[in-house]
């Protein structure tokens, strides 16, 4: 019994050793919608401030809203805002200290500014459009421990004299838990706020993603080995330290000389390596030889996937300017 189990273990460290592991990387995501190539640079304005507080006494009880915590939380949407445009490299993008007061309910969009205004503001911070937070409200109901952040964005197109965008992002969040002391009150509260302030980070980043390309995290499986193969296995390694040239070299080595399982995993190896290299016609190519002439499965909606990439990279290079 006891030998039986030292040759399972064996048995399925082999398995284990000859299974796909998951290497990652990051890749860009088009806008949700295509804003014209022509505004390459944007400058952010504050809309969303009351001219007079709307909120009743009742409201704030219940939220246990402190004096103007919607105004410096309105800040935190426009940073998470600022962070994603910057990061996806689309606009130039200046923050302003431009804070215009409204008379509508919080949660209402108030009327548009006049184009002369936008006209002004472009003119002053040399850009190309402009991007006004025009609504913002945040609950907290305490009994529920619930947040809600409303936010809504208008993006104005002075070339076209139209709003571009108009959009209102919620962001909802569950913190904390019961209290039953005055500090888990008083925690309570500083907890609060740091919600809020995330929770208003995260609606303006949101709406970024709208009008701009993002990053996203790609996880794909890759082979280590493939047995009495060493092409493959040093591909792999090459793989692991960023060697794609190299990793190339060998994985076609497999390709040509290792048997049919070896030519499946080498082949769904080099689609992983194109993919990475941005080259997503090649990698399409040899996913679907991977599935289609050797019989890898695992490689079998690795194609259509490439292929749904390949659609977005051109939206991406429509929403660039190339």
């Amino acid at each position: 019994m006891k030998k039986l189990s030292v040759i399972f273990i064996l048995l399925f460290s082999v398995i284990l050793g000859l299974s796909a592991s998951d290497i990652r990387f990051n890749a860009r995501r088009p806008a949700l919608i295509n804003v014209p190539d022509y505004i390459k640079s944007v400058a952010i304005i504050d809309h969303s401030t009351l001219a007079k507080t709307n909120r009743n006494k009742l409201e704030a009880g219940l939220t246990g809203e402190l004096p103007g915590e919607d105004k410096l939380a309105s800040k935190y949407v426009i940073d998470g805002l600022i962070d994603m445009l910057n990061s996806s490299g689309r606009y130039e993008v200046i923050r302003t200290d431009v804070v215009m007061q409204k008379e509508s309910n919080p949660e209402e969009f108030p009327q548009a500014l006049d184009w002369m205004e936008i006209d002004k503001l472009c003119n002053k911070y040399q850009v190309d459009a402009i991007i006004s937070l025009e609504l913002f409200d945040s609950d907290y109901i305490i009994p529920t421990s619930m947040i809600i952040v409303k936010a809504g964005f208008r993006l104005y197109d002075p070339k076209a004299r139209l709003i571009f965008d108009q959009n209102q992002v919620r962001q909802d969040m569950a913190w904390g838990g019961q209290v039953n002391t005055v500090a888990g009150a008083i925690n309570r509260m500083v907890e609060k706020t740091k919600a809020i302030q995330d929770a208003s980070y995260n609606a303006g980043y949101i709406y970024g993603k709208r009008i701009a390309p993002s990053w996203f995290q790609v996880v794909r499986q890759y082979y280590r080995k493939s047995k009495h193969d060493q092409n493959l296995k040093t591909g792999a390694r090459m793989m692991e330290v960023n060697d794609w040239e190299s990793a190339i070299e060998y994985l076609n080595a497999a390709v040509d000389n290792g048997k049919r399982k070896t030519k499946g995993r080498a082949a769904h190896n080099l689609a992983v390596v194109y993919e990475i290299k941005g080259d997503l016609p090649e990698a399409k190519k040899w996913a679907q030889a991977a599935w289609g002439k050797y019989g890898n499965r695992d490689s079998q909606n690795y194609a259509f996937l490439l292929g749904e990439r390949i659609k977005e990279q051109n939206i991406l290079e429509y929403q660039d300017g190339n």
